[in-house]
């Protein structure tokens, strides 16, 4: 089975040398575009799309090196802090293997654990959830043996309860590695070779100060943030204890993308261990990733990392057999790139949209009222499903025809966000306040018709004034596109039961 998948690893690369980019047909060169979307800001880094196991867009932006040398697809990046998502499988692994329980507490593997630390157990290490301050230890990277870094860890105050609360801790992911470590019997970096690397095909990959790397592909650290000085290679940070676990793995694009085609089938971990990777705690953070939403409802499994020149960007989006890989030298935003990608390969659904304003007065923002005796209701048609807000004096209701499987779409982003919303505890509220945005449209009394108009829907911004008075009383955004001039059309806001009230609606109407 290994062997196989292996094999199968290999194809999408084979037929090209991965010095070349790839833009594959137009969403590769919708992707590109979307990259460098930003003209004031532009992005220096590789970037690798992939979906259903096919290179959309493997690419290199700006230059590797102040000798102007381009970054290509297998350009060497340190990726900091995404190094935990290693780890944390790492750890995994050896439980598949019977050698640790995320159960046991750190005292099976430390020896003088202070009393306030000895309830620590490995699962919250995982999740930052050990009551360990975040706030980096003085000296901790230099330490030069393991021992000596979790001497100087076990001396540290706890910052909360043991399991009460979330706190980002760069030092126990530090732990997580001396366990490693312990628990195999190896050294960390010969553990996470042969059981992380060679089973995913990484032949690219290693960590700081390791010779077998290509130190001629190594970015140099170009930090925008110390006005674009030079800070060493990828290879050169710092590779003492109290690093590595937590940071540390020097990787390209297409390593990365081969560690997802991995992660889909069991070659590294088995089905049980993989549901316990992306299982969240607390702050949706599970075994060495955050368990999130993409703004078009899909599952995703990612993490960041940020050290002195680098910055990047590790996305998978397990349910829809896709990743977005962004890998920066310049510690720019990576982020921002990450977004325009992950929207440019989930399209948001489409609809024909008719607003009509008659009978409606405007308020000072702009901004039409619709109470919660106005709900929205929805009927099933030949092309799939309409929706409509009621309105009052005489004005016509607001309207949308899906198709289909953009109504099941766009009802699938509606349910993610309520679901969201829900969990974060957010307040119910009747109201939905509809804003009219006209751009270059305009809107006529009588209606106005927007062909394939596109359709998002995200959490808004709820904000307050000096008097704590909040500027709108709402929880979530629906916002209507123009294709053609791509400006907003109309926009409105929801909020949880108005939300809840359109959900069950569209259900009904596509007999869910």
């Amino acid at each position: 089975m290994h062997l196989r998948l292996l094999l199968l690893l290999a194809l999408p690369l084979c037929a090209r040398a991965e010095d070349d980019m790839v833009v594959d047909g137009d969403l590769g060169k919708s992707l590109d575009a979307a990259v460098q979307a930003d003209p004031a800001k532009p992005f220096w880094g590789a970037v690798l799309v992939a979906k259903d196991g096919k290179i959309l867009l493997a690419k290199g932006y700006g230059e590797a090196d102040y000798k102007k040398a381009p970054i290509t697809p297998r350009t060497l990046f340190e990726i900091a802090s995404t190094s935990k998502m290693f780890t944390a499988i790492a750890i995994l692994k050896l439980e598949m293997q019977g050698k640790l329980a995320t159960s046991d507490a750190i005292t099976k593997f430390f020896k003088g654990v202070p009393d306030d630390k000895k309830a620590i157990t490995v699962r919250q290490l995982l999740n930052h959830t050990s009551g360990m301050s975040g706030e980096a230890i003085l000296g901790y990277h230099a330490r030069e043996t393991a021992d000596e870094f979790v001497a100087l860890a076990m001396k540290q105050p706890l910052a909360s309860k043991i399991g009460s609360k979330f706190e980002y801790c760069n030092p126990g992911y530090a732990l997580l590695g001396v366990i490693i470590e312990k628990a195999s019997g190896k050294k960390f970096e010969e553990y996470l070779r042969e059981n992380l690397f060679k089973p995913a095909g990484m032949k690219d990959t290693g960590f700081c100060q390791d010779k077998s790397l290509d130190a001629a592909r190594a970015t140099v650290r170009r930090d925008s943030r110390q006005g674009n000085k030079e800070v060493g290679t990828a290879i050169e940070w710092g590779w003492s204890w109290g690093y590595r676990g937590m940071g540390g793995i020097v990787t390209t694009v297409y390593d990365l993308m081969r560690f997802d085609r991995a992660m889909r089938g069991d070659a590294i971990l088995d089905a049980a261990s993989k549901t316990k990777h992306r299982t969240a705690a607390m702050d949706n953070y599970g075994c060495g990733c955050l368990v999130g939403t993409s703004a078009g409802g899909q599952a995703t499994l990612s993490h960041a990392g940020s050290v002195a020149g680098y910055l990047c960007d590790f996305t998978r989006f397990p349910d829809d057999d896709a990743v977005v890989i962004v890998l920066s030298n310049d510690a720019g935003d990576p982020f921002g790139v990450q977004r325009r990608l992950a929207a440019t390969i989930f399209k948001p659904p489409t609809a024909t949209l008719a607003i009509d304003v008659k009978g409606r007065q405007l308020d000072q923002y702009g901004s039409l009222w619709f109470p919660p005796d106005a709900p929205w209701k929805a009927a099933k048609t030949a092309a799939g499903a309409s929706l409509s807000l009621g309105a009052k004096d005489g004005a016509s209701p607001l309207t949308a025809a899906f198709s289909a499987e953009s109504a099941a779409a766009f009802l699938k982003q509606l349910q993610a966000q309520i679901d969201a919303h829900t969990k974060a505890g957010a307040q119910e509220d009747d109201s939905l306040r509809a804003g009219v945005f006209t751009g270059d449209l305009t809107l006529k009394d009588g209606g106005a018709e927007l062909k394939d108009a596109e359709i998002t829907i995200k959490p808004c911004y709820d904000a307050r004034d000096a008097a704590g008075k909040r500027w709108f009383d709402a929880r979530m955004t629906l916002t209507f596109v123009d294709p053609a001039s791509g400006q907003q059309a109309f926009m409105a806001y929801l909020g949880l039961t108005s939300a809840r009230q359109l959900a069950a609606a569209l259900k009904a109407a596509l007999g869910k």
